[in-house]
């Protein structure tokens, strides 16, 4: 004779389908997040630096990869976007909301505008790097690749910020 142990209490509750949806929706979100900040990296600590060093070895190399990481941004921007939009209301209407949260939430979202009209300004610009002299070079780091990997980290930190504050919100 055997006994069959039912799934729930080998387990524990498992959720419904909501649930899963959202960790889907998060999972989007990150794997968003690290493809265009990853990019970025790259971009701004091995290509750029290459680019100044060497600029028509490297050209043809940059022509072929251009395509693909417009299209990697372009994907990453829109999971980002739509996700984060799904992300913010799931959280911002439950009761577990805190003025902390929204401050948080809202200084993530103004840095993420940023970099999207970093990003847009640098295609404009054809992302050809060019001499800087007086304001714009004491401001380039604003404006740049850099700035660009230095809000993807900020950015992410703060998405850890918000989860621990989101955290100690639904644990009280």
């Amino acid at each position: 004779m055997t006994s069959e142990i039912p799934l729930a209490a080998v387990f524990g509750e498992v959720g419904d389908l909501g649930d899963g949806l959202l960790v889907l929706v998060q999972w989007l979100h990150a794997l968003g997040a690290v493809a265009w900040i990853g990019g970025s990296a790259f971009f701004a600590l091995i290509v750029r630096p290459v680019q100044r060093v060497d600029p028509d070895g490297i050209g043809q190399f940059v022509g072929r990869i251009t395509g693909p990481y417009r299209e990697l941004v372009d994907a990453s921007i829109v999971t980002l976007v739509v996700s984060g939009l799904v992300l913010m209301f799931e959280r911002l209407t439950g009761d577990d909301a805190t003025v902390a949260y929204f401050v948080v939430l809202s200084v993530k979202l103004v840095l993420a505008g940023w970099m999207f009209y970093l990003v847009w300004s640098l295609r404009r610009a054809g992302f050809v790097p060019e001499a800087r002299s007086g304001v714009t070079q004491r401001l380039s780091w604003l404006f740049g690749y850099n700035a660009l990997l230095a809000g993807g980290v900020i950015v992410f930190l703060l998405a850890g910020v918000l989860q621990g504050i989101f955290e100690t919100a639904i644990s009280s």
